[in-house]
């Protein structure tokens, strides 16, 4: 198994268990009529509250946002991360940077710290270490001056 950051790949031995966790498929009838629609990547996406969906077969299923898809607005409820220098935004387990006056979807940043996770985020033991999945990304479970934390710590090949 490889395992993803910015900078390095770590292939791990071939003693690592890594069980992948049972993708959780949120599916709603309707969105709101307040939505935008928007297409990026060949695909038709619609945006509202900060969460994306994709039509299929008469429903609407929450999916992540492809890295790269842009927003005019962030989401209600949404954190500022600083990483170095750098200055993100998160919310629902996605990363945002702004760029003009629009707001970019973006790899979640190694070494940043997020106080909460997606109710979708799985535990998983890599190595025996714990470790918290959510959309290819892993997080640590760290302590921090503001309480118990996650940091990003590198990524899963999909």
């Amino acid at each position: 198994m490889v395992v993803r950051t910015p900078r390095t790949n770590v292939i791990t031995t071939p003693r690592v268990v890594y069980t992948r966790p049972v993708p959780t498929v949120r599916v709603v009838r309707t969105i709101p009529a307040r939505a935008v629609v928007m297409n990026y990547g060949g695909l038709r996406y619609h945006y509202f509250g900060g969460l994306f969906y994709r039509y299929l077969n008469g429903s609407y299923i929450v999916v992540n946002p492809p890295v790269g898809i842009t927003v005019e607005s962030l989401p209600e409820g949404y954190k500022q991360v600083v990483v170095g220098t750098d200055i993100y935004f998160y919310s629902s387990g996605n990363f945002y940077v702004q760029e003009d006056r629009q707001y970019k979807i973006v790899e979640p940043p190694l070494n940043a710290i997020v106080y909460d996770l997606p109710n979708e985020a799985e535990k998983v033991k890599i190595d025996g270490e714990t470790y918290y999945q959510y959309n290819e990304t892993l997080y640590q479970k760290v302590k921090t001056v503001g309480g118990k934390g996650y940091k990003v710590v590198g990524g899963i090949e999909a």
